[in-house]
C-alpha cells in the first residue's frame, strides 16, 4: 500500500462522510428517503458481502448457498435499519479525518473524530478499516471508541446460533423478525 493509497483512503472516508452529511442534514428528505440514501451509500462504500461473511464466522462454511444468500440480504437490511435509525437524530456533527496507516498489503486504517459543534466535550474517535479492492476503496470494519463493530456483530450472531443449538436458521429467524436490529440499535446507541 503506497502513500498514494493511504491518501486515497483518507479522501475516500472524507468523501463518504460528506455524502452522508449532505443527505442526513437535508430536512426536505423523509425518513424513508434518508434510509434509501443510506442504503445507496452502504452499497457503494462498504464491502457488505465481506463484512457479512466475517460476522457469520465459521457458520458461513456450514450454511447452504440458499442460507448464505438469504443471510446476506437480511444482514444488509439489519445494517440499514440500525444505522439509519442511529443517524436519524443527526444534529450537525462533523467527521474530521486525522490520519491513515497501512495495516497490511490490502488494508488501511483511517482514524477520524466525530465532532459535535453543538456540544463542547471530547470528540468520539472512529477508525475505519478500508480495503483497497479492484482499484477502489471499501469499508470492511468500523471501530468506535476502540470497539470493532464487525467483531461485536460476530460475537452476537455466534451467541444466537449457539443458543439455537448451532442451527443457522435460528439466526435467520432472528434477523427476519427484527430482533437482531433491536439488539444492535441498543448497542450502537450507548
Amino acid at each position: 500500500v503506497s502513500a498514494d493509497a493511504t491518501q486515497g483512503a483518507k479522501d475516500f472516508i472524507q468523501g463518504m462522510a460528506q455524502r452522508g452529511i449532505d443527505f442526513l442534514g437535508n430536512d426536505k428528505l423523509s425518513p424513508e428517503q434518508r434510509k434509501a440514501e443510506f442504503r445507496k451509500l452502504l452499497r457503494s462504500s462498504y464491502d457488505l458481502p465481506t463484512i457479512g461473511r466475517f460476522a457469520l464466522g465459521t457458520y458461513w462454511r456450514t450454511s447452504s448457498p440458499n442460507q448464505q444468500a438469504e443471510y446476506q440480504k437480511l444482514f444488509e437490511n439489519m445494517v440499514v435499519d440500525v444505522y439509519s435509525r442511529r443517524f436519524g437524530d443527526y444534529k450537525g456533527q462533523n467527521l474530521e479525518v486525522k490520519s491513515a496507516r497501512k495495516e497490511n498489503d490490502t488494508d488501511i486504517f483511517v482514524t477520524s473524530d466525530i465532532v459535535d459543534p453543538n456540544k463542547g466535550g471530547e470528540p468520539v474517535q472512529v477508525d475505519w478499516r478500508v480495503r483497497n479492492k479492484n482499484g477502489g476503496y471499501k469499508v470492511i470494519d468500523v471501530v468506535v471508541a476502540g470497539v470493532s463493530m464487525a467483531l461485536t456483530q460476530r460475537s452476537d450472531f455466534a451467541s444466537v446460533i449457539q443458543r439455537g443449538g448451532g442451527d443457522v436458521n435460528v439466526l435467520l429467524d432472528h434477523l427476519r423478525n427484527g430482533k437482531a436490529s433491536e439488539q444492535a440499535t441498543k448497542r450502537v446507541s450507548q
